[in-house]
């Protein structure tokens, strides 16, 4: 019975430290298998597709325009006439692109009736968080 006892007794010790040994911090964990490569025309694509986001955030940062105010004869047009746009909306080109226009009194398709051509309008503004905000404006004959 005391052999059985001891057999019993080293058999849990043993066990007990070979889990105590795979729990421990010093256990190696192997590292994750890499991931598959991606195909050449998958990464070309993604490529591409961040090279646009990063062109049109970087076009929209580019244009900076009059930080003070000032009073000029711009360009208007109705976003649905814009590429890149496509809905209607007034914008006014700063720097040869196309930014909203923002003025409370201003309707959202006051350009809309000019399409392609667009007007010209007096404007009195500046630019601010990437939009040119007008404290007046009217259209130049």
């Amino acid at each position: 019975m005391l052999c059985v006892m001891t057999k019993l007794l080293s058999l849990s010790l043993v066990l007990s430290l070979f889990v105590a040994g795979c729990t421990s911090e010093e256990s190696v964990v192997p590292p994750k298998p890499a991931a598959p490569a991606e195909s050449a025309e998958s990464a070309k694509g993604d490529a591409s597709a961040e090279s646009a986001v990063l062109a049109k955030s970087d076009a929209s940062k580019k244009v900076v325009g009059p930080i003070t105010k000032e009073v000029a004869v711009r360009e208007a047009k109705c976003g649905c006439s814009i590429e890149g746009v496509g809905h209607c909306g007034n914008y006014i080109l700063v720097e040869g692109q196309y930014v909203p226009l923002i003025h409370p009194k201003l309707g959202k398709m006051e350009f809309c009736a000019h399409k392609a051509e667009g007007v010209k309008i007096k404007v009195a503004g500046m630019m601010k968080d990437g939009k040119y905000v007008a404290s007046q404006w009217k259209i130049s004959k």
